[in-house]
């Protein structure tokens, strides 16, 4: 007896739980240009709380039923010209929808939170929440920068950003999933209303119902004039239509994207052509471990890259020491490596060393690399490419100008910039007592970019000689 009332008040306090937990609702954000977005974004980065370490798994059950309910009803009959539309634009892509809906979320509970969300989650939101959910690789580097700029984004968060994208596109899909059911539920009822004016009164539910959708197929049922409620009508479902289209493109365009870009520390790896030359995997493992060290230490990761690349002369790190064992001709050597500042030192230091404390393991299907469960999915090669020189010319949209400086042991550069299909002519020389800008012969002072255009431009950087940078 005293378990089944136990067990009655447990089973009341879920069900009170259930009925009156708050439902996340659909949140509205207007368009922003290009400068109010930077704005906003730097706005975000730097009133983040700061980060803990991990959270509640992110909601997943109650937007994958939504996006199932909808793509379940896409290949039925709908009465309606523009629902057809609208439920054909799930049933075009229903497979890759289905397999978002199904997708594991569950490691984004891992990846560094700020006010109960991941940080990965609010950069995303912020990204396509101001763009229409029209992904942009501009504008996702402009928020990524921001963030970079207050804390640098952890080894895990640009490894799982591309998850974060697609978490905030598949909430949305999921709230227009539920508007588009609900159009749907408002026109049946509209249409029973028609067919029994007397539920009008009887339902109170239907009495508060002022929706432009309901009254478009009531007064049609009903042989009034619906000039006016079809305008409004069509206006509701072209928004649903481009925002449904929107989304979809968006998966696409995120699942191609190398969001791995933006991890900073990459900037200073691959510097080494130890790092360059080692495998993606062995890439991966060694980001890992840094990140697992400047945890550690309760150090940003940009911070601790910075510390390891000052550690000092690498050809003079301390002897490793070794046991080595005789056997035959050959020998068997054993070796032990503490996981301190020495150990990803050793690995940049030499080719052999990245492979054997990071690479992946020879004849063991079960260990691909000495760091358990290492994952990779693209190069995690810097935004630059692979130089072992960064000369600082930057584009930015159509601009470009210098972030850095070349070092004095080189006088001048000169490249050849491809920009939009048009070639242009970029050059950097040490001359004179203040940076200068020269376009086809023209010379500027204190203009810090140069707008590129379809006409091909002869563009020349002026440094002073003493060294001094461009702005």
């Amino acid at each position: 007896m005293e378990y089944a009332i136990a067990g009655g008040v447990t089973a009341l306090f879920i069900l009170l739980y259930l009925v009156t937990r708050p439902k996340e609702r659909e949140k509205f954000v207007s368009a922003l240009n290009e400068e109010e977005f930077a704005a906003r974004a730097k706005r975000c980065a730097e009133t983040l709380a700061a980060p803990t370490d991990g959270g509640d798994a992110p909601k997943t059950a109650p937007f994958k039923r939504q996006i199932m309910r909808a793509i379940s009803r896409s290949e039925h009959a709908h009465g309606d010209g523009e629902l057809t539309r609208l439920f054909m634009l799930l049933a075009e892509r229903k497979e890759d929808l289905k397999k978002l809906a199904k997708e594991d979320f569950s490691a984004l509970q891992d990846m560094p939170q700020s006010d109960g969300t991941p940080r990965g989650v609010t950069a995303a939101a912020l990204t396509l929440e101001c763009s229409r959910f029209i992904f942009c690789a501009e504008r996702a580097e402009t928020a990524l920068t921001a963030f970079n700029a207050v804390r640098t984004l952890t080894f895990s968060e640009t490894e799982n950003m591309r998850l974060a994208f697609k978490y905030v596109l598949f909430r949305k899909l999921a709230f227009l999933c539920e508007r588009l059911m609900l159009t749907e539920k408002i026109r049946r009822t509209a249409l029973r209303v028609a067919a029994h004016p007397v539920l009008y009164k009887l339902l109170p539910r239907v009495r508060r119902t002022k929706s432009v959708i309901f009254a478009r197929f009531c007064a049609g049922e009903m042989g009034y004039d619906i000039a006016v409620f079809e305008k409004r009508y069509l206006t509701v479902t072209d928004g649903l239509a481009e925002m449904l289209g929107n989304v979809i493109d968006s998966l696409d365009n995120v699942e191609i994207f190398d969001f791995s870009a933006y991890y900073e520390p990459c900037g200073i790896l691959s510097r080494y052509d130890a790092y360059l030359s080692a495998s993606p995997e062995a890439r991966s493992a060694l980001c890992k471990k840094l990140g697992e060290l400047s945890d550690a230490e309760n150090l940003d990761e940009y911070a601790y890259a910075v510390r390891l690349e000052n550690f000092g002369d690498y050809g003079r790190l301390p002897p490793l020491n070794v046991k080595r064992l005789a056997i035959g001709k050959g020998s068997l050597i054993a070796a032990y490596v503490k996981g301190d500042l020495l150990m990803p030192a050793r690995a940049i230091s030499s080719g052999v060393m990245m492979q054997m404390l990071f690479g992946e393991g020879n004849g063991d299907k079960k260990s691909k690399s000495i760091i358990k469960n290492a994952k990779i999915k693209s190069s995690y090669l810097p935004k630059t490419g692979t130089p072992s020189l960064n000369f600082g010319i930057v584009v930015r949209g159509d601009k470009v100008f210098l972030s850095d400086t070349p070092p004095r042991e080189i006088p001048s550069v000169q490249c050849t910039l491809l920009h939009s299909g048009t070639e242009h002519t970029v050059r950097i020389v040490r001359s004179g007592e203040e940076p200068t800008v020269t376009v086809n012969g023209t010379l500027m002072k204190g203009v810090p970019a140069v707008t590129l255009g379809d006409s091909p431009l002869d563009i020349t950087f002026t440094l002073p000689q003493d060294g001094a940078g461009a702005e």
